[in-house]
């Protein structure tokens, strides 16, 4: 039975991680969350995402953060939480990878319009209001999903490097 404490201490922290992103969800989408999709509507776009997705995602970022504040209390010293840990980092930066191409839909600094000449014409399409720059190539969603992505990955390192020390510490080497 005492083998089985830390599993069972770290079941229901997943499982209040679970209750947390229900009542978040409830708090921002209401009854809809427990319908089939949710659907958002930014600007002239439509998307719809299913419960399981808004669930999903919402449950890596929110145990992420916890755990990885709880573990640092306790300078990552225990190898259970810490291997919950990595794998909500891995999937993190999953997550991460897989919402970049969305990202790019949002670049406030899109290069501009096109000019489309007539039919008749056979000219060239122009460039309209193109924005260039330093601010536009380096401030852009995808490079700030990269560099959080970057910074998720640090932290995990961070993890294992303060595990290794504490097991280090505990080992006389």
């Amino acid at each position: 039975m005492k083998n089985l404490k830390p599993l069972l201490i770290e079941i229901v922290w997943l499982l209040g991680c679970v209750a947390f992103t229900i009542i978040i969800g409830i708090l921002f989408f209401g009854k809809a969350i427990f319908e089939k999709d949710i659907d958002i509507n930014l600007y002239d776009t439509y998307f719809v995402i299913k419960n399981q997705h808004f669930f999903i995602c919402f449950f890596i970022v929110f145990s992420f953060t916890l755990y990885f504040t709880k573990e640092n209390r306790h300078a990552f010293n225990r190898k259970l939480p810490l291997g919950i840990f990595l794998i909500l980092g891995f999937g993190f930066n999953v997550l991460l990878f897989k919402t970049s191409p969305i990202a790019t839909f949002f670049n406030p600094w899109k290069s501009g319009w096109t000019v489309y000449p007539p039919l008749s014409v056979k000219a060239e399409p122009t460039e309209v209001n193109a924005i260039t720059g330093f601010v536009p190539t380096v401030f852009t969603p995808f490079n700030a999903l990269l560099v959080f992505q970057i910074l998720v990955i640090a932290l995990m390192l961070l993890a294992v490097y303060k595990y290794g020390k504490s097991k280090k510490m505990i080992s006389g080497i």
